[in-house]
């Protein structure tokens, strides 16, 4: 009971604080005490201890407040005994394992952001990539242990997948797949791209890269930061701990020498290739999309007073229902467009792809004879050799090749099907 006393007190000094600062009103030790009910001797070591911040002495031993900075669970964290709360009095209480993963995640982010800033460094795309993998994984499982969500794959009985003594928890692509409405499909479709470029930088030579996914990098970070603060608070955004990078337009002709070369690596074209690739599959609504790729130009400022240059970088976000507000800055922007080349049979599947693709999401293997009973028993397409007869939202002939290819609707419609084990037995023995 002592202790809910002392925050209900906690509570109404936050109160009358916040009364006194709207109000634009003065007030002295006695005020305090009779909103209160605190003596003297307390009130005069909140002062010293507590209230260094909040108040500011006056004339005639009044004093003003400033108390809109804390919320008022944080303004009674501040004032515990607990040295933990009052220290950090704006940290959220999560649970133990919840606030792992959060910690976990927000440094992995710190820790790309800082390979991907380091000038010398040449594994600085890769290196950002897979640690923001980890971070963004690290996040999804968090927001998953608070919610309760089972977030480990389990075996056909029920039981769960162990791997090395630990159960096996979902990889970024499955949890994308169950988050529902928790991010946009523009940031989806972000995170994909970058799925499956992190698989090309585990398993084989990638040269680099990163002027050709900078604005895809950007988003990426810039949707982690949104998810985060949305989902556990501010106290965690990553704002708080990063500057702005310095930036060059030149580099040393050694070095320079050496990007050239491995931009004109066959290694280079190819993956040059996958991502024009991927972004020509993207509808022009996902594409656009700032959550997506996210651009921004760096116009110089020039001011003739101090005033109006104290702010060296300054973000000017896009309102496309005021277009006319964009105007005047358009004309100091050069504008430079990412190519989106066509490709013949952007985002469709050869069997063994969408086989692949669902081995990865489901966490089994998924057979090219499992797919043929599947798209036979859904009468997707028809024996033989023939566009006739194709459902064209999952499959689709391929005249120049004489063969069919599927679409990611196809894989998205298995992977619901798959999961259903009634489904997948009716699949299984169908005729």
């Amino acid at each position: 009971m002592a202790n809910d006393n002392k925050a209900d007190k906690f509570r109404a000094s936050y109160q009358f604080f916040l009364k006194m600062q709207s109000e634009a009103k003065s007030f002295s030790s006695e005020d305090i005490a009779e909103a209160t009910g605190w003596g003297k001797s307390t009130i005069k070591t909140y002062r010293t201890k507590k209230w260094s911040d909040i108040l500011t002495g006056l004339p005639n031993k009044q004093f003003s407040a400033d108390v809109c900075t804390y919320t008022e669970d944080a303004y009674v964290r501040m004032m515990s005994q607990n040295y933990k709360q009052s220290i950090e009095p704006f940290k959220p209480e999560l649970p133990e394992q919840v606030e792992e993963l959060v910690v976990k995640a927000k440094d992995s982010a710190i820790l790309s952001i800082d390979i991907y800033n380091r000038p010398i460094a040449a594994f600085r795309s890769q290196g950002y990539i897979v640690m923001m993998i980890i971070a963004w994984t690290a996040l999804f499982h968090a927001v998953y242990e608070m919610d309760g969500t089972d977030y480990f794959y389990k075996n056909k009985d029920g039981s769960y997948k162990i791997v090395d003594g630990d159960k096996k928890a979902w990889e970024l692509d499955s949890c994308l797949d169950k988050c529902g409405n928790m991010i946009s499909n523009a940031a989806k479709t972000n995170l994909r791209l970058f799925i499956s470029l992190r698989n090309k930088i585990e398993h084989r030579y990638v040269p680099a890269f990163d002027f050709d996914v900078f604005g895809e990098c950007q988003a990426m970070l810039l949707n982690f930061e949104n998810l985060i603060t949305e989902k556990f608070g501010t106290y965690y955004a990553l704002n708080n701990a990063l500057s702005f990078p310095l930036q060059v337009s030149s580099v040393r002709h050694d070095a320079q020498t050496e990007v050239v070369k491995r931009i004109q690596s066959e290694h280079y074209d190819e993956l040059k290739q996958y991502i024009e690739a991927y972004r020509g599959t993207l509808e022009d609504e996902i594409y656009a999309n700032n959550q997506y790729s996210f651009r921004v130009f760096l116009i110089p400022q020039t001011g003739n007073h101090r005033s109006s240059s104290d702010r060296a970088v300054e973000f000017v976000r896009y309102d496309p229902e005021h277009p006319e507000e964009f105007e005047t800055i358009k004309k100091d922007i050069a504008l430079i467009r990412e190519k989106r080349v066509p490709v013949a049979n952007q985002g469709k599947y050869k069997p063994k792809m969408v086989c692949d693709a669902l081995s990865k999401r489901l966490g089994n293997s998924i057979s090219v004879s499992l797919h043929t009973a599947a798209w036979k028993f859904y009468d997707v397409r028809k024996q033989g050799k023939q566009a006739e007869g194709c459902n064209t939202e999952y499959c689709q002939f391929d005249e120049a090749h004489g063969d069919y290819v599927y679409t990611q609707a196809w894989i998205d419609f298995l992977c619901e099907k798959f999961s259903n084990q009634n489904e997948l037995e009716r699949i299984r023995n169908a005729k």
